[in-house]
């Protein structure tokens, strides 16, 4: 397949740049698909692998381009031109400043859990971001049917800990630049339910989570999950346009497919995480990421011992804004995180509830080229099987609602 198959012609160019920049300007490029049938609904995700012929042992290297998807009216049901301006504004703006704050801070291990960006093209229709290949380096995913135990979980946790805490200690260190993360993150993926699949999709997966209740024998907490259920559009969007003072520019989509992991000489024990789509980011509670990630993606036992992974979290977000030279006391003491867990859980507990789902789908629809929508949204489809499905999502529901925390 050639180039022009795989990009379009703008895109062509922009990665030209980029190469010539980075690379040199006589190279060979080789292009193929950076991820399994289905398994990327936000985008076309593309290896680059890139030979310099002007150096006698002829390197490669190895980029990803992840390029918006060519379905028109996919665009039209999602907001899929704010979801690449976030992801844009992110890798060439804030996490240059989440690296500039550790530089000043003299951070001897600075922390940046997300490939190393190179260039972007933001022209409506063919947004493409040009990105290091962390596979190259050893990170894999795990697989998305095989809940995780609570050492993977916790390596997580601590990472978003420490996203946390960069966005804190600018918000506490430079206000004003914070603000501007604040006003350019204003448009993201929640932000405008006009668009008309993504209220059917909310609509849906919550619906398909109640379902996984019984009514008689789970029903103190069905009864507390039916009014979000019946009302789900409604409880998040009152809750994303909350003015919380405590919001953190956060993850969201916390998927296991959104992570890869690497592990060291051969070990079980993974030693680095890198978090990958950021498209769905937002200016948001702590909440949210710690909810999605841990009761999505955590086994039964690891979700029990919620509790336990809050204070891993609350530990290490003390430890890295002391280092970065704030006062986690008066940032974020904890009885404000327990009451922002209470108040704003639900929001992760929401997406939580749409992860398992995508987790325990045997084959997830090509949502990027199918153009099924016409006659209806292809991302309303059923579980073949929902045994599993049922039995995380009531795990998840009952131990949320035994936590105590607010399901509106």
């Amino acid at each position: 397949m050639s180039e022009k198959q795989w990009l379009t012609e703008k895109q062509m160019e922009a990665l030209a740049e980029c190469l010539k920049e980075v690379v040199s300007d006589n190279y060979t490029l080789q292009l193929s698909t950076g991820v399994d049938e289905g398994e990327n609904m936000g985008g076309s995700i593309i290896n680059a692998d890139v030979t310099d012929r002007t150096k006698t042992d002829q390197p490669v290297t190895n980029f990803i381009l992840k390029c918006s998807p060519p379905s028109g009216i996919l665009r039209s049901m999602v907001p899929i031109r704010n979801m690449y301006n976030i992801e844009i504004y992110l890798y060439s703006t804030v996490f240059s400043e989440f690296t500039r704050i550790q530089k000043e801070k003299n951070i001897l291990n600075p922390f940046k859990p997300y490939p190393h960006f190179y260039k972007s093209l933001n022209d409506d229709g063919e947004e493409m971001l040009v990105l290091e290949n962390v596979k190259q380096l050893g990170y894999k995913h795990q697989n998305r049917q095989q809940p995780l135990d609570y050492v993977y979980v916790s390596l997580i946790v601590k990472q978003y800990a420490k996203l946390h805490a960069l966005s804190y200690a600018i918000r506490d260190q430079k206000p004003e630049l914070f603000e501007c993360f604040e006003k350019n993150m204003r448009n993201h993926f929640f932000a405008d339910f006009n668009f008309g699949g993504l209220a059917v999709n909310i609509g849906h997966r919550t619906l398909n989570a109640l379902k996984a209740l019984d009514p008689v024998k789970d029903v103190l907490v069905y009864d507390q999950f039916s009014y979000f259920a019946e009302n789900p559009t409604q409880v998040v969007q009152n809750l994303i346009q909350s003015t919380s003072r405590n919001k953190v520019i956060s993850h969201i989509d916390c998927g296991i497919l959104n992570l890869l992991f690497k592990h060291e000489d051969a070990s079980i024990t993974p030693s680095d995480a890198i978090l990958l789509d950021w498209q769905h980011a937002r200016m948001e509670s702590p909440a949210v990421d710690l909810v999605t990630f841990v009761f999505s993606a955590g086994d039964k036992s690891t979700i029990e011992n919620f509790g336990d992974l809050v204070l891993e979290y609350y530990r290490c977000l003390c430890s890295f804004l002391k280092e970065l030279g704030s006062d986690p006391e008066k940032i974020l003491p904890y009885a404000v995180l327990q009451q922002e867990l209470k108040t704003y859980g639900i929001l992760g507990l929401f997406m939580a509830n749409v992860l398992i789902y995508s987790y325990e789908t045997q084959t997830l629809p090509d949502v990027l080229h199918d153009e099924s929508h016409k006659e209806g949204f292809s991302y309303l489809y059923e579980l073949k099987d929902r045994k599993d499905h049922d039995r995380r999502v009531r795990d998840a529901i009952c131990h949320f609602n035994k936590l105590g925390y607010n399901f509106h």
